[in-house]
């Protein structure tokens, strides 16, 4: 479904309130899948007169290019023969030393424990969890109000927990009109999409979509995938999430054509990492402003990194390029302007969250997790098996220490959900080497094959 607006070629497609209609998935791709598109004019008819369906995107490589659903192709019962190739060393990363306060492992990038078990990490953590009150957030964005009813605030929605957090209350606390924004980069699933139809049409809430040109965008993540496989290095695996940091360039286009300038974003301090970096070579700055903030000195340092990596593995220097460097442009270089962070005012807790999602907007999950974190993301599953298989650790670890630092969680309890969070999630996974075009036996066999940084047997 698509409708030209002019973003640099890019397609852009307004979804106005409650005219979005969420179709039955099941019969609705069997049907395009069996009967290549014949049955078009069947739905067409119940779409907003605006929109269209591109009949010829329904057939030849539709699957490919915009969406296989794990839930319809891929039955565990018939290939056992890749799921036993999976490595899970759940046995040896358990022996892993932990930090004895939250729970990194030895393993982890620039980590020192001193004499009663405490790692750095938590020795240099600052609360920041939420920064200011909820009550300053109202005084800042109340000059952005506006009074007519119309839209006064751009929501950044990927379709992922925090976002819908956050739109809910930009439109329940806050009182605003928000319009939601979602850049779709090739790596937003048909879950996330569905979560975002649901959210919106019950808040009532316009969704606005820019997509990239997905055939593109995947092409130049199995470029880079390919040349780090190559010569493979833990420190290049962000070059493959690259192609999403242009969320932020898009959010301004999308200020200058509605001319709306407040945009509250539901980033999470919680979810810093820094091992991604840290593989890199970067220490870890504790004082930073925002997650994502980098010092000009180790972005420097960064670029070295890349740049040799670069030599040691030519194949990445490919179409992806001029992407990449675009990416970190736009991520770490660009002002951002009436910006803001909802979780520096809003006090963010997972419980109420979950509640929420589940049963004000019948959030669906994943089949192959019960966790809501990163579900809508299809990049996720492959990075974390990466690191978990080399590294014995996941997002997850870092996730659910930065919890623990805040004091939101027991370290007993964090150990506990790491157990089943770090579990391979086989589906997204072989949904995520189908759509870039990947042999799943070739690429987990040589991940399987890179020197761990644990003891195997």
């Amino acid at each position: 479904i698509s409708k030209s607006n002019g973003l640099n070629e890019r397609h852009i497609l307004h979804l106005p309130a409650f005219s979005s209609l969420l179709l039955d998935t099941e019969s609705f791709k069997s049907q395009i899948f069996s009967q290549h598109g014949a049955e078009v004019q069947k739905y067409s008819s119940k779409l907003h007169s605006a929109f269209k369906i591109v009949e010829q995107n329904l057939k030849g490589d539709f699957n490919r290019e915009v969406v296989i659903d794990p839930l319809l192709f891929i039955n565990r019962n018939k290939e056992g023969h890749l799921i036993k190739i999976l490595q899970n060393n759940e046995d040896e990363v358990s022996k892993l030393i932990r930090c004895s306060k939250c729970i990194l492992p030895e393993t982890f990038p620039f980590i020192h424990l001193d004499s009663l078990g405490i790692c750095n990490y938590c020795h240099n953590h600052r609360p920041k969890a939420q920064i200011h009150s909820f009550d300053k957030l109202k005084e800042l964005v109340e000059p952005y109000r506006k009074k007519n009813g119309q839209a006064d605030c751009i929501v950044p929605f990927s379709g992922g927990r925090d976002s819908t957090y956050s739109l809910h209350i930009v439109k329940k606390e806050l009182n605003l009109n928000p319009i939601a924004f979602t850049y779709d980069w090739g790596m937003v699933t048909d879950l996330a999409r569905r979560n975002i139809a649901r959210a919106c049409g019950k808040l009532g809430v316009e969704n606005i979509v820019v997509s990239a040109d997905i055939k593109w965008k995947r092409a130049n993540i199995k470029a880079n995938i390919v040349a780090w496989l190559k010569k493979p290095d833990l420190g290049m695996i962000p070059l493959f999430m690259a192609g999403d940091k242009y969320f932020f360039y898009y959010c301004e286009q999308v200020k200058k054509q509605t001319g709306i300038d407040l945009n509250i974003w539901g980033i999470n301090n919680l979810e810093n990492t820094d091992f991604k970096t840290g593989f890199a070579g970067l220490a870890p700055k504790f004082d930073k402003e925002r997650i994502y903030s980098i010092s000009l000195r180790n972005q420097l340092k960064l670029f070295g990194f890349v740049f040799r990596n670069l030599a040691a593995s030519p194949g990445y220097i490919n179409q992806s390029m001029f992407d990449s460097l675009g990416s970190f442009a736009v991520r770490y270089l660009t002002s951002k302007k009436d910006y803001f962070h909802l979780f520096d005012y809003y006090k963010w807790d997972e419980q109420e969250l979950e509640s929420l999602i589940k049963n004000e907007y019948k959030w669906e999950k994943a089949i192959d997790t019960n966790s809501t974190w990163r579900i809508g993301d299809g990049t996720a599953s492959f990075y974390n098996y990466i690191y978990y298989t080399v590294a014995g650790f996941t997002e997850n670890d870092t996730f659910r220490s930065n919890q623990i630092r805040e004091g939101l969680i027991s370290r007993s309890e964090a150990l506990k959900k790491i157990s089943v969070e770090n579990r391979v999630r086989y589906e997204t996974l072989r949904w995520y080497f189908e759509i870039v075009g990947l042999d799943f036996k070739e690429v987990i066999t040589v991940i399987n094959d890179i020197p761990k940084l644990y003891k195997v047997p």
